[in-house]
């Protein structure tokens, strides 16, 4: 039994002698969306490039980011890449809400000194935690009339307990998206999280996420990041869907994680999750 008093980590992304981690290659090459290919059936935003572009047919690489935290309410999200913008997109805390959420802004298309309000034209949705749901729900709405659901995301909170005796554990966390690249919100007569409580994400069309178990060794838990994560950290984590990482988040630094998403659409819903990872916990688990 490996029951230990303090902060167990993520380790950074050393090379382990197993499948699970040698699946996670570093990409060789990246690509960011266009900026002036903007497609209104996706359904998070008409105008957001992050969400809503398309990018070339057949890639499956790595799209490299990172998230960097401005100030306890701000958020920003940049593509690593020679021709990208400063910044492409803008989390802003809603800090008269009870509960924990985030207005979400293309700043590709606003610019990062942009006044950052609906009316702009460049808000493209809400991260938000619903009346009535539990501790680590969240839904993400897109920004039209009908505030349609576009992905949901399910943190598994530990008991305090737990964390007092055993410190805190790695990251857990479900996400559920559409399957289809094409595909919109679902509306307001179903609930993505209910679709992922109940088991059925399948009948809706819903492609369901978890965490990729670390390996634990040598008094840490480990994942391969392939050179992209730099400080062991609880809240270093890989999102997968048969297998297949879709997702990888890992800390760089105090106030800067990397966060690298499959090029494909149906994961391009994916880094929006990673403005609520930075302060979930308390800031010493950062």
């Amino acid at each position: 039994m490996n029951k230990r008093i303090g902060h167990p980590s993520i380790e950074l992304g050393k090379s382990l002698d197993n499948k699970e981690c040698r699946e996670v290659l570093a990409p060789p090459l990246f690509a960011i969306p266009s900026k002036s290919n903007y497609d209104p059936i996706t359904g998070f935003g008409q105008q957001s490039a992050l969400l809503s572009s398309s990018y070339p047919t057949g890639n499956t690489f790595l799209v490299h980011c990172s998230v960097s935290r401005v100030d306890k309410n701000k958020y920003n999200l940049t593509f690593q890449a020679e021709d990208a913008e400063t910044v492409s997109m803008i989390a802003v805390k809603v800090t008269s809400s009870r509960t924990s959420n985030y207005h979400i802004f293309d700043a590709i298309r606003g610019g990062m000194n942009a006044k950052l309000s609906k009316k702009a034209g460049h808000y493209v949705g809400k991260l938000r935690q619903d009346r009535g749901q539990p501790v680590g729900c969240y839904t993400l709405y897109n920004s039209s009339r009908e505030k349609e659901q576009t992905a949901a995301y399910l943190y598994d909170v530990p008991k305090v307990m737990k964390k007092l005796t055993e410190g805190q554990p790695p990251r857990k966390m479900q996400a559920v998206i559409p399957k289809d690249v094409g595909r919109g919100g679902v509306g307001k007569a179903g609930s993505f999280l209910e679709y992922l409580h109940s088991g059925t994400w399948k009948n809706h069309g819903l492609l369901a996420l978890c965490t990729r178990s670390p390996t634990f060794q040598d008094g840490h838990y480990r994942l391969n990041f392939s050179g992209r994560v730099l400080e062991p950290s609880v809240k270093n984590m890989q999102l997968e869907a048969s297998g297949e990482v879709l997702l990888q988040f890992g800390k760089v630094d105090e106030d800067t994680f990397h966060l690298d998403y499959k090029a494909s659409s149906r994961a391009s819903r994916l880094p929006v999750v990673s403005h609520k990872d930075f302060p979930y916990f308390d800031a010493p688990s950062l």
